[in-house]
């Protein structure tokens, strides 16, 4: 962080572009390309000794939900962190107010720093809105080894289809044996597939929006306990055009 108000002012903006272009790029990500967060092994268990081996079908998961929100974190609290500090600067010594949640504290701030923050917070919303959950349809167990979701095992038996003769008429004295050919599903062999995701539940996602709702809400709150002061009337609008017009008018 600079240490000079000039040096912040040089990279604020730069920061602030930046977060909205990853922010922007999540949000996208979400929407679009939440096939990024799943994985699924297909794997064929053979019934019959000398069976038809099929390999294995998978799916790679490219990222988790959790790595796609630290990348854009990085991003974001540099960006919050340099306009809070411009705005804390230029309001020295003006009106105040304390930012609670809850029990936490997170600070005192000017009004023009909790507006700024506030419109960070509907943006910062929006991405989370986005967030994808898991498929309610499937069973999910955390893997805390992978820190992914998985499934047990889901088992579709493969069939094929085998010609048969029956006897319909067994022989007799007089007639020969009436036979029929049939065809027949038999089970040859089953799929095991195990799906894998990198989403959160639907529950996580609710639990996040209600903390970013909190912590909005108590902005809000902030904002207006700042902006509660009398105003210091100050009289100069007179004075200039004064000077603009000495011994003219």
């Amino acid at each position: 962080m600079a240490n000079k108000l000039h040096e912040l002012l040089a990279v604020e903006q730069d920061r602030k572009n930046k977060a909205n272009q990853v922010l922007g790029e999540a949000k996208n990500t979400f929407a679009k390309k939440d096939a990024h967060f799943d994985a699924m092994i297909k794997h064929y268990v053979a019934m019959e000794e000398n069976s038809e081996q099929i390999p294995d079908e998978t799916k790679e998961m490219v990222l988790t939900v959790k790595d796609k929100i630290a990348e854009v974190m990085e991003t974001v609290i540099t960006s919050i962190d340099a306009n809070i500090s411009k705005e804390e600067t230029n309001s020295a010594n003006v009106a105040k107010a304390e930012l609670t949640v809850g029990d936490q504290n997170f600070g005192t701030f000017s009004a023009t720093s909790l507006l700024a923050l506030e419109s960070t917070m509907l943006k910062i919303r929006e991405l989370y809105e986005g967030l994808p959950v898991l498929d309610n349809t499937r069973k999910w167990n955390f893997d805390k080894q992978t820190g992914v979701f998985r499934t047990e095992p889901e088992v579709k038996f493969r069939s094929i289809k085998r010609s048969k003769v029956i006897v319909k008429y067994e022989a007799t004295k007089e007639h020969p044996a009436q036979t029929e050919l049939i065809s027949l599903d038999e089970q040859v062999g089953k799929y095991e597939t195990v799906y894998s995701s990198g989403r959160v539940t639907s529950a996580q996602k609710s639990l996040m929006l209600k903390r970013i709702d909190e912590f909005s809400e108590a902005v809000k709150i902030a904002r207006i306990k700042a902006n509660n002061v009398e105003v210091q009337n100050t009289k100069i609008g007179k004075k200039i055009f004064d000077l603009i017009h000495k011994d003219i008018f």
